[in-house]
């Protein structure tokens, strides 16, 4: 069974991760005149090459939290753990520049509030009961 920490873990991280998802949405305007820039080009074809970028990097980054939920609270990979202070970690780095290279805006302070919350679901996961979690046996875990 579960312990109260991976169980709270359970609720946090996807409450961080549709932070992010909101944050997309709100920015989504910004992020597509982003790519249409990267592209180079005007114009219907461009344009919808931006839409279809941005949609498909929104559609990557809740695939990869996914993965990343599921390695650590359905397949108990401890190590993954770590993965996740990195991307935290990396995530308030970018939120930091975001604010101060352009600004308060309502996509930065989402994200911001998503890192936050991401920080304390992977402190959670540090816990003395999350820790004894990660190091049972796998032959005497019973099944999630």
């Amino acid at each position: 069974m579960k312990p109260s920490s991976i169980k709270l873990f359970d609720v946090l991280f996807p409450i961080a991760t549709l932070l992010v998802f909101a944050s997309a949405v709100l920015s989504f305007t910004g992020l597509q005149e982003q790519a249409l820039a990267g592209f180079g080009g005007e114009g219907e074809g461009a344009r919808g090459m931006a839409i279809w970028m941005v949609t498909a990097s929104i559609f990557i980054f809740l695939l990869l939290a996914s993965i990343l939920w599921a390695t650590i609270s359905l397949l108990r990979m401890g190590v993954m753990r770590y993965v996740l202070v990195l991307v935290v970690l990396y995530a308030l780095f970018q939120n930091y520049r975001e604010l101060t290279v352009l600004g308060p805006s309502a996509g930065a302070w989402v994200d911001l509030a998503a890192s936050l919350v991401a920080g304390a679901a992977v402190a959670i996961l540090f816990r003395r009961d999350a820790k004894a979690w990660f190091a049972e046996n796998p032959d005497d875990r019973a099944t999630p």
